[in-house]
């Protein structure tokens, strides 16, 4: 207890000898107490709502984390039961400020039941707000967190659920990420508007809509909560974290309220951002903070989709966060794709991804897809490397701005390799094999590509094996036979930009004889004891072994998307002569 009355001090000395008649200690709430809380339920107008202190839970998220239980009343709350959107709603005892609506009663309860966040335990977040703490960097947050309680009156105490309007995003989409952006507490919804000047803005103050703009320009993405107390430009709201990201930079807006929309499962409010109020700085237990008038720092994303008969660009800005900033421009990406073609159907899609950074060339992967599920597999296969480049375990990544460019055909340009042909069967060191390879077009005819390889020099005796597969497989499958780790962020950008592409044939020798890599870079034919030697060298973990070594390769451009794959199996004998024994393919047995 005593904590708690040095707590409430604080912000006594930190806001003025008035601060004992604007704030009441948790410690003076008692069972029975009534007060009156605000919030907006339509438009901008602040209504107020009745509240019955029930008691108060010691200690419920950790020590020194106390609740206050309350019953709500008035408003449409008979019918609708704590509302998502209430969350930071302040509420006041005897006219001074207790705390926020945070918290509710699982789904189902039968009457309006709500956890109160200490104004005390906000205000330290409140504290940690200055202009100085702005920062541009994207936010390193921990797993989503739904703050769940158990055995509160035999339910389930969470975080008031945060409405979460995406304009412009299509149905599928919504429906493909609710559960991952569930996970954090959102519920996301289909709004429309965007960041909406037209719309009537009231007074931003405690008990107006508060909205937490995660995408804004031609798509957009707001969190719809509630102002909880403002002091000159620094505001704190919600009464619990968004997604617990500690110091942050979020952009902060105020928000017009349509409806609240009543249901048995869990009622919310539907809104829209009105127009830019500031930054949020703080994202903590006891709820967000930030302040007014600046602006937040957010990723440039650009996507356009061109087809034979149209071409779409869309601009937007999305939040930096570790794990939900990849999610969200995957989620731009598709939306984008199905407003300007379609998600499903016979397709060819040539993809870009150009990620500009600080003080390097460009970060450039290009690949094509084809099929029915072209477009998904495009969307996935340029929105990978973003999530892996913001992910990295390294050093923070500073992208200054990602572009995604799809080039789109209605028809399928893929091929199986279905065989292949060595010109003879028996060949000398230093000898060309050249290899036919057969690719079948999907409704297309039977073509043949040629590709020549060179009989390494001197091999030692044993199976020499030619392998012919796509470029991006042949790079999947070198990843894990090299089983090379990158150390740093510029190795990790240099195995993604060599990730290969789909549309490319590959021929190359593959021998079962030890060789190493360093750095990632393979290096085969070495001497025996020259790879003694390395193995033994300081930096082993940079030095690795490999079981195989690959003795040339050859890379042709194709006009498909290449599926399938082919070996031929030649033995090397003692007098270094190769003589072709078979060959394998993928659903293939041995010939």
């Amino acid at each position: 207890m005593l904590s708690r009355f040095l707590t409430f001090f604080t912000i006594c000395m930190l806001y003025g000898s008035t601060s004992a008649e604007l704030y009441m200690s948790v410690d003076d709430i008692q069972r029975g107490m009534k007060g009156v809380g605000r919030t907006v339920f339509q438009g901008t107008r602040i209504d107020t709502f009745g509240v019955e202190i029930l008691g108060v839970l010691r200690n419920v998220f950790g020590p020194k984390s106390d609740m206050i239980l309350a019953r709500l009343s008035g408003g449409p709350m008979a019918q609708t039961g704590v509302i998502a959107g209430m969350s930071g709603s302040p509420v006041y005892i005897e006219g001074k400020l207790i705390g926020a609506v945070g918290y509710s009663i699982g789904a189902f309860a039968e009457e309006p039941i709500a956890g109160i966040t200490p104004i005390g335990e906000m205000m330290t977040v409140l504290q940690r707000t200055s202009r100085d703490t702005l920062s541009s960097s994207a936010t390193y947050g921990s797993a989503p967190w739904d703050g769940q309680i158990a055995g509160v009156h035999g339910g389930v105490l969470k975080p008031v659920s945060i409405p979460l309007m995406l304009s412009g995003f299509a149905p599928q989409v919504v429906a493909e990420f609710r559960e991952e952006l569930s996970q954090y507490g959102l519920l996301p919804m289909q709004g429309g508007g965007g960041t909406d000047p037209s719309l009537s803005v009231g007074a931003f103050e405690p008990g107006a809509p508060l909205g937490v703009q995660l995408v804004r320009g031609d798509l957009s993405v707001t969190g719809i909560g509630t102002l909880t107390h403002r002091i000159g430009d620094k505001v704190v709201g919600f009464g619990h974290p968004l997604l617990f990201g500690g110091r942050t930079a979020m952009s902060m807006t105020a928000a017009f309220i349509h409806e609240v929309i009543s249901s048995q499962m869990l009622s919310f409010k539907v809104g829209t951002a009105s127009r830019h109020i500031g930054v949020i700085l703080q994202d903590r237990a006891p709820g967000i903070a930030g302040v007014i008038g600046s602006e937040a720092e957010m990723m440039p994303v650009r996507i356009s989709v061109v087809s034979s008969d149209r071409d779409a660009s869309f601009n937007m800005e999305v939040f930096r966060h570790r794990e939900l900033g990849p999610l969200l421009v995957r989620m731009a990406v598709a939306t984008s794709v199905i407003s300007a073609e379609k998600l499903t159907g016979e397709t060819t899609v040539v993809g870009q991804l150009t990620l500009h950074m600080p003080k390097r060339e460009p970060v450039i992967i290009k690949n094509k897809y084809a099929g029915t599920q072209g477009l998904g597999l495009a969307v996935l296969g340029l929105t990978q490397p973003l999530a892996q480049v913001i992910q990295n375990p390294f050093v923070e990544a500073n992208i200054d701005s990602a572009v995604f460019q799809l080039f789109v055909e209605e028809h399928t340009q893929s091929a199986h390799i279905e065989g292949l042909r060595l010109d003879r069967l028996h060949y000398e060191p230093g000898d060309t094999v050249h290899v036919s390879v057969a690719l079948t077009p999907l409704l297309g005819k039977r073509e043949i590509v040629d590709i020549a390889l060179t009989i390494p020099g001197f091999i030692t005796p044993g199976r020499l094996i030619l392998q012919v597969v796509n470029e991006h497989q042949q790079q999947l499958q070198d990843i894990k036979r090299i089983a090379y780790q990158p150390k740093t962020l510029e190795e990790l950008i240099g195995l993604i930009e060599k990730s290969g592409r789909n549309d490319v044939l590959v021929a190359r020798f593959i021998a079962s004889r030890p060789g190493v890599t360093m750095g990632g870079r393979e290096i085969s034919g070495l001497p025996t004891s020259v790879m003694s030697a390395l193995s033994l060298a300081r930096g082993s973990d940079v030095v690795q072994k490999s079981q195989q070594s690959v003795y040339g390769q050859k890379h042709l451009m194709t006009d498909y998307v290449l599926t399938g794959s082919q070996t031929a199996i030649l033995v090397v004998g003692k007098d270094g002569r190769a003589t072709f024994l078979g060959r394998r393919g993928s659903g293939e047995q041995k010939q």
